[in-house]
C-alpha cells in the first residue's frame, strides 16, 4: 500500500467509514480486495458540449469515497468541491464554470477513488471534451466604414448600430408585407409580443405606382417604422415587360425575354427601361434620404439562383458575371448620378448548387466585390430551429470575416442559442410574409409551434424599443 492509501485509510477510519474493533481489524471480510472499476461518464473522451453543462458526473461498479487529499482537476485547477452524488453512493459529482470555445481536460487521479469495502484505489481517469469551436466571427476583420464614402450620417450610424451588436445580438426582422404596409409586421408583433426590430418593404409594384392602391411616393408607412424605433429594408422584386412588344411585367426568369445583359448596352429597349426604372426608384429612395430615414437595400436578390440549376430572376438569367456588372451599374446611377446615400447596400449570397452548398468558387464568380458591398446575406428556407453553421461558415468565407453576415430573407426561423454557440451569430433575420387566401397575414407553413415569440423573446435578440436609432 502506498502512503497515499495510508493517509486515506486514516482518513476512513476517522470518518467512520472503517469500523474498528480492539485488534484493529477492518469490517470487511478477510478475503481477496476486489478491483473498483469506472461503469460510465456524462461527458465522453472527445466530446462536445454546450458551455451550459456544468456537471459530471462518473459511475463506477462499487459505491465509493474520495480522497480530499488528492487533486481532481479541470485544465490543471482544483476542481471545487467534488463529492458523491446525494442518494447514488457509486457516483462522484463535480461542478465547474465553463467557457464557450475551449477545450478542457478533466482529471481524476489514481489516488483520489476508492471503494468502499476495497483496499484499492480505482484507476486514473482523463476525460477531454470541449465547448465547441472558436468564435468563426473575429470583428478584428470587419469593415467599420460604409463602402459609400458620401454615406448620410444617419446611415453610417446605422451601419454601427449593425458593426456594434454583431456576433452579441441580432436583430429581429420580418416583412411588413409587399403591398407598401406592415400588417404582417403588426401581426407578428401580436404573436410574439414584441415588434420586429427590422421591418421589410419591397418595391416590387413599382411599374404600378403612383395609382389608387399603390405609391411610393408616400413614405408615411416607412416614417412611422423608423420613428417607432424599427429599421426599414428594402428589396426590390424587380418587374419589367416580358418582352418589347408585351408590356405585361414580370420577374421570372423563365417568363421574360428581357435579358439582363442588354440592361448594360445603350440603345436596346432592355436599357431603356431599366433607366427609367432606376430614375423612378431614385425619386422614392431620395424623399426617405430628405427625412433623413436610412434604409438596408437589397436589389439583384438570390441572382444565381441554383448554380446549375438556373437562375429564377431575369437579372440572373445572363450568368454572374453580367449581374455583377448590373449592381456596379445600378449602384454608381443612384449614388453618382441621383445622390442617393443613405442606402446600406446587402448583397444576397446564393448558396445552392444542385440543391447543396455550393463550392466556395461558384460564390465568388457571382460576388461584386468588397469596394462595393456593406453587407451579405443568405435567403434560407430550412427546417425549423436549426443553426444553418455551414452555410454561414460559406459566406463568411468568401468575404473573409469583411462584412456582416445575415439571413436576409427566410421561411422558418433559426436557432439563435445554436447559431450563437457555435459562434456563428447572424446580423439579423428577416421573416418572410405569409398570407391566407383573403390577403390576411397568417402563420400556416412556417414557424407554425410558436418560433416566432421563443426567438422574439431571447435574450440574444435586439426588438423594437432594445436600441435608439436617434
Amino acid at each position: 500500500m502506498n502512503k497515499y492509501a495510508y493517509i486515506f485509510s486514516a482518513l476512513l477510519m476517522a470518518s467512520g467509514l472503517i469500523a474498528c474493533d480492539q485488534d484493529h481489524k477492518p469490517d470487511w471480510s478477510e478475503t481477496a480486495p476486489f478491483e473498483i472499476k469506472m461503469e460510465s461518464a456524462s461527458i465522453a473522451d472527445g466530446q462536445e458540449v454546450s458551455p451550459e453543462v456544468i456537471d459530471i458526473i462518473v459511475a463506477y461498479d462499487h459505491d465509493i469515497a474520495i480522497n480530499s487529499l488528492a487533486k481532481i482537476t479541470l485544465n490543471g485547477q482544483e476542481v471545487d468541491n467534488p463529492r458523491v452524488l446525494e442518494g447514488e453512493p457509486n457516483k462522484l459529482i463535480a461542478n465547474f464554470n465553463l467557457e464557450r470555445g475551449k477545450k478542457y481536460t478533466f482529471h481524476i487521479p489514481a489516488n483520489a477513488v476508492a471503494g468502499i469495502g476495497s483496499k484499492t484505489f480505482a484507476p486514473e481517469l482523463t476525460i477531454n471534451f470541449n465547448t465547441g469551436k472558436i468564435n468563426i466571427i473575429d470583428k478584428a476583420q470587419l469593415a467599420t466604414a460604409l463602402t459609400n464614402a458620401n454615406a448620410t450620417a444617419e446611415a453610417k450610424a446605422l451601419y454601427q448600430l449593425f458593426v456594434d451588436n454583431y456576433g452579441v445580438k441580432q436583430f429581429s426582422g420580418a416583412m411588413g408585407e409587399v403591398a407598401w404596409s406592415t400588417a404582417y409586421s403588426d401581426f407578428i408583433a401580436e404573436q410574439a409580443g414584441a415588434y420586429p426590430a427590422i421591418v421589410g418593404f419591397d418595391y416590387i409594384h413599382l411599374v404600378s405606382s403612383p395609382s389608387s392602391w399603390i405609391d411610393y411616393g408616400d413614405i408615411t408607412p416607412i416614417k412611422k417604422v423608423w420613428e417607432a424605433g424599427s429599421i426599414p429594408a428594402f428589396t426590390w422584386h424587380w418587374n419589367v415587360p416580358k418582352s418589347k412588344n408585351n408590356p405585361d411585367a414580370g420577374f421570372d426568369a423563365k417568363d421574360t425575354e428581357f435579358k439582363a445583359s442588354n440592361v448594360l448596352v445603350d440603345g436596346t429597349w432592355e436599357n431603356e427601361v431599366a433607366t427609367a426604372d432606376v430614375e423612378k426608384i431614385a425619386g422614392y429612395l431620395k424623399l426617405l434620404q430628405d427625412a433623413g430615414i436610412p434604409a438596408i437595400f437589397r436589389p439583384f436578390h438570390e441572382a444565381a439562383g441554383d448554380y446549375t440549376w438556373g437562375a429564377w430572376f431575369w437579372w440572373g438569367n445572363s450568368g454572374p458575371s453580367v449581374t455583377r456588372e448590373l449592381w456596379t451599374w445600378l449602384r454608381d446611377k443612384l449614388i453618382n448620378e441621383y445622390g442617393i446615400n443613405n442606402l446600406i447596400w446587402v448583397w444576397t449570397v446564393q448558396t445552392s448548387d444542385e440543391g447543396k452548398l455550393a463550392d466556395l468558387s461558384k460564390l465568388q464568380s457571382a460576388y461584386p466585390g468588397d469596394d462595393v458591398v456593406d453587407m451579405v446575406g443568405a435567403d434560407l428556407y430550412v427546417d425549423p430551429m436549426s443553426n444553418q453553421l455551414e452555410h454561414f461558415e460559406l459566406i463568411y468565407n468568401l468575404v473573409k470575416g469583411k462584412k456582416i453576415v445575415a439571413l436576409s430573407e427566410c421561411g422558418n426561423l433559426l436557432d439563435v442559442n445554436a447559431a450563437f454557440d457555435e459562434g456563428a451569430l447572424w446580423s439579423y433575420f428577416m421573416g418572410w410574409y405569409e398570407l391566407d387566401d383573403d390577403g390576411n397575414p397568417v402563420i400556416k407553413d412556417w414557424n407554425k409551434n410558436g418560433e416566432w415569440k421563443t426567438v422574439m423573446e431571447n435574450p440574444l435578440v435586439l426588438n423594437r424599443g432594445d436600441f435608439k436609432l436617434k
